[in-house]
Formats: C-alpha cells, structure tokens, sequence
C-alpha cells in the first residue's frame, strides 16, 4: 500500500471512530437527559473518542504496516487514549467556564483543539515507529482536526445540531489519524516496493495494492514469513512466502545507507537473497531501484531522494 493509500485509509478509519464516537456520545446525552450534567456529556465524549481512535489508528497502523497488530499495544492505547482525552476535557471545561460569557463559540472550538491535540499526542506516542515526529504530526493532526471540527460544530450546531456533531467527531478523528500516516511517510528516507511473488499467498497479498514499506534513518527491519520473529530493535516485514524463512534477511539503516544482509537465523542452504543477480553472502548496501529476490519474491528498493529527483 503506497502513501497516498495509507493516507486515505486511516483518514476513513479515523472517520469511522469518529462516528462510533458520536454515536455512542449520543446515547450518553439520552441517559443523562433532564439532569443538567452536559460536562459529565463532555467527559464521556472525550473518553469514548480516546478510546476509538487511539485503539483503531495503532491497530490499523500495525496491520497496513505490514507487522502483527500487538494487543498489548491497542490496549495501552485505549488506555491513553481515555486518559488523554479526559485531561483534555477537563482543561476545556475549565477553560469554557471564564471564556463562556465572553466567548461561547470560541471556547467551543478551544475544547475541541485540545481534545484532537491530546488525543493525538497518545496515538502518536503508542505508536510502533515512536519518534519525535510521530509525536508531533499526531498531536498537529488532532489539533486542525480538532479546529475544524470546533467550528463546524459552532457554526452549524444551532442548524442542524446532530449533523455538526457527527462532523466535527469525524473530522476530529481523521485528522488524528491523518497525521499518524504522515509522520513515517514524510521522515522516510527509502522504501522497499513489492513487485511480484512465485507463492500465490504473497502475491494475492500484495499484489493488486502495490504494497510499500517506508524505511526510516536508525530503524531496523526483520524480512520473513511468519509475524512475531522481530526482536526488540526491529520492525517486521512479513512475506507469505513458503520459500522465505520465518527469519530470513535484515534491512537496515546506517549513516543515511541501506544495507541487506542474511539473517543469522536463516538456514544457511536454500534460503535465497539475492540483488540483481548477486547472491547476498555477506552486507551488501542497496541502490536506488535495485531488484531485490527473496524466497520466490521480487521486490525493489527506491531511495527516497533518487526518486524524488527522478520525479522532477
């Protein structure tokens, strides 16, 4: 799946937990109706949106990325995901109460900001490729998301009050997710493109998407056929290859180079690795547009500023 891809699909995942939020937010409002508690409304909000979107975007980050989705991490993210949007709830409940008389629609779109923006900053820190930029796009994502979706909410809220807030929940959410799937993409400097594939499970896989896996500086990626062989320092790349093993071959990042090599676990006759019509016996550093065959699978290597210079 290439960016454009990814970045389509976790708009529309965040769009989805965004309807799922104002939905299930809906049915908090009818249970608390007549009692006059709307920041107990807020909370539950902020908490349930949390907890959609934090959950989803990880879980969907994992599985697009190629890697095994990780219950442990979907649940740290539900988990921070609540808290984070609580905290931030709380801060515009507190902010609404000096700004209200002043400014009602102004501090409306605060409150949403800070829950996109808290929101976002979780996703962005349970994320498997953690980095600073991760961190910082998630949290930007959640903060526009977040003023878009104040906005639409005040301005359209007296109209057609469902309707503004089942907007502003989806596009508070896809902005979140948005800035997770550009955070990897815009710092990647390399990506290995599937071309083709022998096994028939690979290439029914991967073929019809196109699929791409970003490489970034300082990150480690484990090339095999079954999900949870990557130690502690690598990123899986998993190929239903019945000739590629479980831990075949390494990619890596060292002073702004990729290098392949066969991994030490990789039977050591018949596990094929080759670039171009070399055979990988020890670290080979790859070029742009390489053609890489591992298993049955081809695959090519594209270094991001040849191709960017390609392109011009």
């Amino acid at each position: 799946m290439d960016f454009y891809q990814t970045l389509y699909f976790m708009s529309v995942v965040g769009g989805m937990a965004g309807l799922f939020t104002w939905t299930l937010a809906s049915l908090a409002c009818l249970a608390l109706a007549g009692r006059g508690q709307q920041w107990i409304s807020d909370l539950v909000a902020a908490a349930i949106l949390g907890a959609l979107v934090g959950g989803l975007a990880v879980g969907f980050d994992d599985h697009w990325s190629g890697s095994r989705v990780m219950p442990r991490r979907v649940i740290a993210a539900v988990a921070l995901g609540i808290v984070t949007g609580l905290t931030a709830s709380l801060l515009g409940i507190a902010l609404s109460h000096n700004l209200a008389e002043h400014a009602p629609g102004m501090a409306r779109v605060i409150s949403w900001m800070l829950v996109g923006a808290f929101v976002g900053l979780a996703v962005g820190l349970c994320s498997r490729r953690l980095s600073v930029s991760t961190v910082t796009h998630g949290f930007t994502g959640g903060l526009f998301g977040g003023l878009l979706g104040g906005v639409l909410f005040t301005s359209l809220g007296s109209v057609i009050p469902n309707v503004s807030q089942a907007l502003a929940f989806s596009f508070t959410s896809a902005g979140i997710c948005a800035g997770i799937a550009l955070a990897p993409a815009l710092l990647r400097s390399g990506s290995l493109v599937f071309v083709s594939s022998g096994d028939a499970r690979a290439q029914a896989k991967f073929g019809r998407s196109g699929k791409e896996w970003i490489m970034k500086p300082g990150f480690s990626y484990l090339i095999g056929s079954e999900p949870g062989q990557a130690g502690r320092r690598e990123t899986e790349i998993v190929i239903p290859d019945a000739a590629i093993a479980p831990r075949h071959a390494l990619l890596f990042e060292r002073d702004g180079r990729f290098y392949l090599m066969r991994h030490p676990d990789a039977p050591p006759g018949g596990s094929i690795l080759k670039i171009g019509p070399q055979t990988v016996v020890t670290k080979r550093e790859l070029r742009h547009n390489d053609d890489i065959l591992i298993g049955r699978t081809a695959l090519e290597f594209v270094a991001r500023s040849e191709s960017e210079s390609d392109s011009k």
